[in-house]
């Protein structure tokens, strides 16, 4: 949650929470009026809200201190009884010479009594803003957490072979066979290419959107290959891209899935896949028939690091759906080009 998010959220809450005391009053006294103690109060208990907010619940929710809690809420009823007392019946009493609640009210204990709802119930509303916040904080560790494993666990697996030899046999392969079968020879080129891109051209979170679709051509060909070009696969891209960035390896997965859950070879059922660029957004859509029977996951762990990486780079500043309908399975992704 942003700062600018947090600031928003509580400006609603309190419109909303005075409109309902405002409603109160009127469903109950048939009208409402508004003065000084009316401002007092409402700045009173915006002054216990956030001192639960930020004083109390950050020093005990986090580490669990469940004993100190209760303390502050003891500490929160005292606090607000107190604070008002000493505005409504001494301050302003000098003023207007008017108290607020009668002698008999004004005792200690029934006084704090009195004032208890109150106390209780902006302390309870201050706690459970406080869990909102806390655990948006929670969510977005594990998720940074769980992206820099995956990271951790590539830069591992990487790191197993040596990428020169590979690079220098597959070079060595790509000149004997281009003596023999140059389609074969271009197979080997392109394999190539792929494991540099993986291997090092998107060691950095963004990549050149052109070098991510050559890669994404290149992967289709060889499947292509792969099935003797009996595969029907119909994929667009944009001629024009120029410099623009996205993060990297983000759209293979959707194909990847498509090709290996979809129906493939059947003319009239092909795979589409369509990426288009407008405003400065990338439009990514596939879409892909499937067996009936085919258990087809759309909420699996691939689904869900994709999203927990696309809030980590966007926030919410982006769309993923994927859905299926009838024996077909789509799947749409917008968000902003770097």
């Amino acid at each position: 949650m942003t700062k600018k998010q947090e600031i928003t959220y509580h400006i609603i809450f309190w419109v909303l929470f005075f409109a309902m005391d405002i409603f109160a009053e009127i469903v109950l006294q048939g009208a409402t009026t508004f003065n000084l103690k009316d401002l007092e109060f409402a700045l009173l208990q915006a002054s216990l809200f956030y001192l639960v907010y930020s004083c109390i619940a950050p020093r005990t929710i986090p580490k669990k201190k469940w004993g100190y809690l209760f303390l502050g809420l003891i500490f929160s009823l005292l606090y607000f009884a107190g604070l008002r007392y000493l505005i409504e019946e001494v301050i302003i009493y000098g003023f207007t010479g008017e108290h607020n609640y009668y002698p008999n009210s004004r005792r200690p204990l029934f006084y704090i009594f009195d004032n208890s709802y109150y106390a209780i119930r902006i302390f309870l509303l201050s706690l459970i803003f406080y869990f909102v916040k806390y655990q948006f904080s929670i969510n977005k560790r594990i998720s940074e957490l769980s992206l820099k494993k995956k990271q951790a666990e590539l830069q591992v697996l990487k790191s197993q072979l040596s990428p020169h030899f590979l690079f220098n046999t597959l070079n060595s392969f790509y000149a004997d066979a281009l003596v023999v079968d140059e389609k074969l020879s271009d197979d080997i080129l392109k394999l190539s290419e792929m494991l540099r891109y993986v291997t090092y051209e998107n060691e950095g979170e963004y990549v050149l959107l052109k070098d991510e679709i050559h890669f994404i051509k290149n992967y289709i060909n060889l499947f292509q290959r792969r099935f003797s070009n009996q595969l029907f696969i119909n994929a667009n891209f944009p001629e024009e891209i120029g410099n623009a960035k996205i993060p990297a390896l983000l759209l293979i997965h959707f194909v990847e899935n498509a090709f290996k859950h979809g129906i493939l070879n059947q003319r009239e059922k092909p795979v589409d896949i369509l990426l288009k660029i407008d405003k400065n957004q990338l439009h990514f859509k596939v879409e892909n028939y499937f067996k009936p029977q085919q258990n087809y996951d759309e909420s699996g762990i691939g689904y869900k690091n994709i999203k927990q990486r696309l809030m980590l780079l966007f926030g919410k500043d982006y769309h993923l759906e994927h859905f299926k309908k009838e024996n077909s399975y789509f799947v749409k992704l917008q968000f902003p080009l770097k």
